[in-house]
């Protein structure tokens, strides 16, 4: 559940967005009552899993100092700031990182939030829905308007199906079979071992397991096996219809336990860049028969979410068609 620190009301503020991810973490910033979006920040990851609290904490404080210099403002001109983050999967989670965050001391209120509910707040502008995460990890999120509800999201361990580190490591377990030759032997193998500098499975083999590699590195395969299966790959290929369909599955999870039957599905994230895996869940969604699931790119980044947050948290409605200079925080159009 979200946390909140400083309660009132504004007619008109300057609020702040936050999104922590597992490659970057950005901040915007909104005058609601210029109706204008006044600075933007960028710093690196902030999954605390990944790379700890103290960097997760400095990246993050980094990004706002960038934003609030953007904009011209100090820390304390902040009504309400909303810092969205992946990895606040469990109360020990909210526990660990919540404490450190509300100490930063930046803005009026803060708000600490799943990245997920963000990323359905930048689609549905704070309507329920459903939201799919699939980046280095990978999450389905549904929110009725009362409760909350999720399917994967266990970490690259337990789950993450669809994710980028999903692709990744299947593909460097079907390239190690392939060179033992047990599997037909493809591109793939070859886009593997120059993935990662080596010439041969022995050399594969004591390079994974004399370095330690980053989830991050990991999940940057998934680029190398959408490569592959353009080139008609066809292993490749069924890793990434395989992780489209695990997507399709979770979200369908979600939606048999939320309250509405005609549900809008937001997804975002760079594995959704991937036109096989992009098919794939769409074709899963519609297999649904007890409900009704609508598909939408988000339109947005995630951060408009967190800015939504922000607002509501403080009583303010917001007509984000009229803030000026959003289209910073519009998706990039996919060339395919």
């Amino acid at each position: 559940m979200p946390t909140y620190k400083h309660d009132g009301a504004r007619a008109m503020a300057i609020i702040a967005g936050v999104d922590g991810g597992g490659f970057k973490t950005e901040t915007a910033v909104v005058d609601t009552s210029r109706k204008k979006l006044i600075g933007y920040g960028l710093s690196g990851p902030s999954n605390y899993h990944n790379i700890g609290l103290d960097r997760t904490v400095e990246n993050i404080l980094d990004s706002i100092v960038k934003a609030v210099l953007d904009a011209g403002i100090g820390l304390d001109d902040i009504d309400s700031i909303c810092i969205s983050l992946a990895a606040l999967d469990t109360r020990f989670d909210r526990e660990y990182v919540v404490e450190r965050l509300e100490t930063l001391g930046v803005g009026r209120k803060i708000v600490i939030e799943h990245d997920a509910h963000e990323a359905l707040m930048a689609g549905g502008f704070g309507e329920p829905g459903i939201s799919v995460i699939a980046g280095t990890g990978s999450i389905a999120y549904g929110w009725d308007g009362r409760n909350r509800y999720i399917a994967g999201d266990h970490g690259w361990l337990l789950g993450d199906q669809g994710s980028g580190f999903w692709i990744g490591f299947r593909a460097i377990r079907d390239a190690v079979k392939m060179l033992d030759g047990r599997m037909e032997k493809t591109l793939l193998a070859d886009l593997v071992l120059k993935y990662f500098s080596v010439s041969d499975k022995e050399e594969l083999s004591y390079t994974m397991y004399r370095r330690s590699f980053s989830v991050e590195e990991i999940a940057g395969l998934a680029p190398v096996v959408a490569e592959a299966a353009r080139k008609g790959d066809r292993y490749a290929i069924e890793i990434l219809v395989r992780a489209g369909y695990e997507l399709g599955e979770a979200t369908i999870a979600v939606a048999k336990k939320m309250s509405i039957d005609v549900i809008n599905v937001y997804y975002t994230g760079g594995v959704f860049n991937i036109e096989y895996v992009e098919r794939a869940f769409v074709n899963k969604l519609s297999s649904m028969r007890e409900k009704v699931l609508r598909p939408h790119r988000l339109v947005y980044k995630p951060v408009l979410g967190s800015l939504v947050i922000a607002a509501k948290s403080i009583g303010l409605e917001v007509n984000w068609s009229e803030i000026e200079g959003l289209d910073l925080l519009r998706v990039k159009p996919i060339s395919k």
